[in-house]
């Protein structure tokens, strides 16, 4: 997963090259598919800060990744618009409903195949280090019973 502020560096550069590229008067739909995967990187990144891992409790601040994905989600909003208005003054309005259409093609493509990467590596992780726990937790438990047996004389 892309953090915030990388997705939204990403977007940024995508806006950029999309100006560039139309001023010019050529092709900008490379640009756009950029500013669409960091549009849904952002937004995956909320999903995942609603729900996270167990262990991020431990480290990072919470209110630190909120304010990162909020601002990331405002400017994103932002330059969505922008990039709207580009869409819509060179294709018009049909162009700007197939836009979103493509968008919310990309965007489920993207959640099924892409995220689902990610949420495996986590599923991996979360199993790992649970095991390790467990494993760690009946070692302990193997040796106290071992103490107490000797203490008593049994072995």
């Amino acid at each position: 997963m892309v953090d915030p502020l990388t997705a939204l560096s990403v977007a940024s550069a995508a806006v950029s090259q999309m100006r560039t590229l139309i001023s010019a008067g050529r092709d900008a739909s490379s640009a756009m598919s950029s500013f669409a995967g960091a549009w849904s990187d952002i937004n995956y990144a909320e999903g995942r800060a609603k729900n996270p891992p167990w262990y991020k409790s431990f480290s990072g601040s919470a209110e630190k990744e909120a304010l990162q994905i909020y601002t990331a989600k405002k400017k994103m909003q932002e330059m969505k618009k922008e990039v709207e208005a580009m869409i819509q003054f060179m294709h018009g309005p049909s162009g700007l409903e197939e836009y979103k259409d493509t968008i919310r093609r990309v965007r489920e493509e993207r959640r099924k195949h892409a995220y689902r990467k990610q949420e495996i590596k986590q599923a991996i992780i979360d199993w790992t280090l649970g095991t390790i726990i467990t494993l760690i937790a009946m070692a302990i438990f193997g040796v106290i019973i071992y103490f107490i047996g000797m203490g008593q004389g049994r072995w």
